[in-house]
């Protein structure tokens, strides 16, 4: 495998390991709000025999902290559009995006001029023309703790994580996390802009940010096929089922690799 230091991909792709034979699909992930690139540590272990799976790390955490968070989605799509350019080897490759990451890889596949190769899994995400989402502002009339609306929303999306409890830790990350979806919120596709390759949806059935119609109008950002997967679970299903999702993107990858 490449370096991606060799390869002129740092600091933008994170690869994992690998045992899939040479030839195999890459895969490439998309992180959602607030998280990095191992995040997807434990779904890229699963299909490690089948693909060869990296990450995409986004600025303002984990080792790129220090670099200036991203505040404009379709930005950040063109940076890392030419990242994707320099690490794609030709053959097929599925972008993995959950939530805010399938809006970003969207974006990418759209900067990319051959797509034929290409397959987008855009996970927990409504057709780009049809995201809301909840808003996130303090009380309008100061007073309160202004970071309950964000709390209350990751709360509802299943996040049960103990760093909202932890008063240090929770001001480390909740300045990420509302700043992605800022950005995420202000994002709007190009008007009538589709993409070239097929798009395979999954949802949560009990997913508070999608539907089935709005999940099934990803069809209209697309020239080629769309599929839909339900899952049982919120917003995070990738983590309460994370096997079966596992199972639909390795039968993909064998899919493709044919």
């Amino acid at each position: 495998m490449r370096s991606d230091t060799a390869s002129g991909l740092a600091p933008h792709i994170r690869p994992f390991p690998t045992t899939a034979p040479a030839g195999s699909p890459q895969l490439l992930f998309f992180p959602h709000s607030g998280s990095s690139a191992d995040s997807y540590q434990g779904l890229a272990g699963r299909l490690a025999d089948t693909a060869r799976p990296a990450c995409v790390q986004y600025p303002g955490r984990a080792d790129r902290r220090s670099s200036p968070p991203f505040t404009d989605v379709h930005a950040l799509a063109d940076e890392l559009a030419e990242a994707f350019a320099a690490w794609h080897e030709g053959g097929s490759v599925v972008l993995f995006g959950h939530s805010l990451g399938a809006a970003v890889a969207y974006e990418v596949i759209r900067r990319t001029a051959d797509q034929r190769r290409l397959v987008l899994v855009a996970s927990g995400h409504p057709a780009p023309s049809r995201l809301r989402l909840p808003s996130i502002a303090p009380p309008g009339d100061g007073t309160g703790d202004p970071d309950q609306p964000l709390v209350e929303l990751l709360r509802s999306l299943g996040d049960d994580s103990r760093l909202l409890d932890h008063p240090v830790a929770r001001g480390l990350f909740l300045p990420v996390i509302r700043g992605d979806l800022a950005a995420h919120g202000r994002y709007r596709p190009e008007p009538g802009a589709t993409i070239e390759c097929p798009v395979i949806a999954l949802m949560g059935d009990s997913d508070p940010l999608t539907n089935p119609a709005d999940v099934q109008a990803w069809q209209r950002h697309t020239t080629a096929t769309l599929r839909t997967h339900t899952f049982r679970g919120g917003h995070f299903f990738t983590n309460e089922c994370a096997g079966e999702v596992a199972d639909v993107v390795r039968a993909l990858c064998l899919g493709v690799a044919r």
